[in-house]
């Protein structure tokens, strides 16, 4: 099924979503993604993610996958079996590892490189849909660094990224007692499920360090001039 499904505020012409896992998905689903009438979708997930739950590419689209983040250092958020693996035999005094590395992932996935391709997709006016697993985190950012430039304010921007707590399907994880999990574990992976300002708001410190503002980093990383800026504006806001 579609999971965290949505446009990006102001514009009808850019989607986020969850995973678009061609098995999970309905023929009516199918049907709405084929009818956005999509030029392009980015998979925001490594190599081995995309590979164990490929996507339904809508008609007409063409498929992008970018590697948003490391997939060595940053494995414990990862989330592919591999990936799942490894987090569930974290015990002891190796717990914190879990919660630290979705931590240390957010200021990663802010300075991503891949993000060029997405601002050239907008220079030639596409259609597109961007999504990682649970499309909260590099996809979060993702909708993060666009709505921004089409100038939505900060506090929208926010309330975008933190609304996926609730377009998400709840997950029980208290189960996991019975497999011998403690609940700092459990904690520490439902955190992990979930979007949290302080992430966001980590993300923003460490760009303003870095760059000085997180418009600074555009122009200085990506040459996002305001030019460019009032472009997609033209392209992409509602003007009514």
């Amino acid at each position: 099924m579609l999971n965290n499904f949505r446009n990006i505020s102001g514009t009808d012409k850019i989607w986020r979503s969850a995973t678009i896992y061609r098995k999970n998905l309905t023929d009516e689903e199918k049907a709405q993604l084929d009818n956005l009438g999509l030029d392009r979708v980015f998979d925001l997930r490594c190599k081995s993610e995309a590979r164990e739950r490929p996507d339904y590419i809508p008609l007409g689209a063409t498929y992008v996958r970018l590697n948003t983040i490391n997939a060595q250092k940053y494995r414990y958020v990862l989330t592919d079996l591999r990936s799942r693996i490894l987090a569930g035999h974290l015990v002891g005094r190796f717990e914190y590892k879990l919660k630290k590395n979705k931590f240390d992932s957010y200021p990663a996935i802010a300075d991503s490189p891949v993000w060029s391709e997405v601002f050239a997709a907008m220079d030639r006016g596409e259609k597109f849909l961007f999504h990682c697993t649970e499309g909260k985190d590099r996809t979060g950012f993702c909708a993060v660094i666009i709505e921004h430039c089409l100038g939505i304010d900060d506090d929208t921007i926010m309330q975008n990224y933190l609304v996926s707590n609730e377009l998400r399907p709840p997950k029980n994880r208290q189960n996991l007692k019975k497999m011998g999990f403690s609940q700092r574990r459990i904690d520490d992976i439902k955190y992990a499920e979930s979007t949290h300002e302080e992430l966001l708001l980590h993300a923003y410190n460490f760009v303003n360090e870095k760059y000085g503002s997180l418009d600074q980093m555009l122009l200085r990383k990506f040459d996002v001039t305001e030019e460019r800026k009032a472009r997609w504006k033209e392209i992409y806001c509602d003007t009514d």
